[in-house]
């Protein structure tokens, strides 16, 4: 990251804790910073984000070239639960390499930020496996939904006085 002086002098490269003790001294504490940015793929969890809160929730995107062979493998065979597997296919995802969407990688991110569409899809039946390894990844205790749901189901079915 870099700082841009107000004298005109070129900006000077700065770490984050420099450039919070420099803000610190200024009144009013208010600087430009220019830092680099890049294109990062994710895995958005809201079909249309409704921008309520102005934020979506999405999951990383991990590319697999830092894994050994063996762990390649796992991932690649949908062995290792917090990694789900994307071969390459661009057509599809939109991508030029083989990836992995990572169940640790929980993000949020404005909707700002957010290409105006999307450059791949995944299909209902891999963001169904997702979900369903983010809920056992997470630990996440669905059992009061389903309850609830299986309850409004079964009164459509036979009426409130059956229940």
């Amino acid at each position: 990251m870099r700082r841009w002086s107000d004298d005109g002098t070129p900006p000077k490269a700065i770490d984050p804790i420099g450039l919070a003790q420099e803000l610190c001294e200024l009144e009013p504490p208010v600087c430009t910073v220019l830092v680099e940015a890049y294109l990062r793929p994710v895995v958005l969890l809201q079909d249309r984000p409704q921008g309520l809160l102005g934020d979506a929730l999405a999951l990383a995107v991990v590319s697999l070239d830092d894994l050994s062979e063996p762990q390649r493998e796992r991932v690649c065979a949908q062995e290792e639960p917090s990694l789900f597997h994307l071969p390459k296919r661009p057509g599809k995802y939109g991508l030029d390499r083989e990836v992995a969407v990572d169940l640790n990688g929980l993000l949020r991110i404005g909707c700002e930020a957010l290409l105006p569409r999307a450059v791949g899809r995944l299909d209902d039946n891999e963001m169904r496996v997702i979900g369903e390894r983010l809920v056992d990844h997470l630990d996440v205790d669905l059992e009061p939904i389903v309850a609830r749901q299986v309850e409004e189901r079964l009164q459509q079915l036979t009426g409130p006085e059956m229940l």
